[in-house]
């Protein structure tokens, strides 16, 4: 795979406009682009990011593993049962029965009670705590705002300086191709005045070797 090493790198984007002007060019170096990504080798990132830790903590217990594998086969979930919290009386009149209606009638007492005490502290905190939570999140938004403010000015910041450096390059390209073109300009007319004198000294050194000849 070709390195950026491998090339000579002129572009400059912001200056050059040929790919705009000229659709053959932009076509011609689409299909280069083309060719150089289906040649490249595309790199598997996810060996660099090292071993997956979400795997073994899902494997570490038995009740994880159930549930991934429940709710990878589209189980649903049992519902719950709240046939522990009813209070029907025993169908049967014995001690073991009432026994038995009495023990699920504490049970549900005893829930409704910790479902009374929650309600309670919630009420008395959870105002607070909501509004905690809040404000943490609406700090970390603030905070992830500024970062990503910061990024995108100094994003703008790169691309006005190279934008300023490739226009600076690139005028001073156009000065210097302007200045090359108009020396050999002048090369071309000293060169066509070297051959016009040439042939004007030749015809001059016929003329003088005629007019010997005549004199003898």
């Amino acid at each position: 795979m070709a390195t950026k090493e491998d090339y000579k790198l002129d572009s400059l984007p912001y200056y050059d406009k040929e790919l705009e002007n000229d659709t053959k060019l932009r076509d011609a170096a689409a299909k280069l682009i083309a060719d150089e990504l289906a040649n490249s080798e595309s790199r598997d990132l996810s060996g660099e990011l090292g071993d997956d830790i979400s795997t073994g903590f899902l494997t570490s217990s038995d009740l994880l593993r159930q549930e991934m594998e429940r709710a990878g086969k589209g189980i649903q979930l049992d519902s719950f049962d709240a046939s522990r919290y009813a209070l029907a009386e025993p169908e049967v009149e014995n001690v073991s029965e009432w026994k038995k209606s009495y023990n699920n009638a504490v049970i549900a007492s005893e829930y409704q009670q910790l479902r009374s005490s929650n309600l309670d502290l919630l009420s008395a905190l959870g105002a607070n705590a909501w509004k905690l939570s809040n404000h943490t999140l609406d700090a970390d938004a603030r905070s992830l705002e500024q970062q990503s403010e910061q990024i995108n000015n100094k994003i703008i910041d790169i691309n006005r300086l190279r934008k300023s450096e490739q226009t600076k390059i690139g005028e001073n390209l156009n000065t210097l191709e302007k200045s090359w073109g108009g020396l050999v300009s002048n090369n071309l007319e000293l060169e066509v005045a070297t051959i016009a004198l040439e042939v004007e000294l030749a015809q001059l050194a016929e003329r003088e070797q005629q007019l010997r000849a005549s004199l003898q």
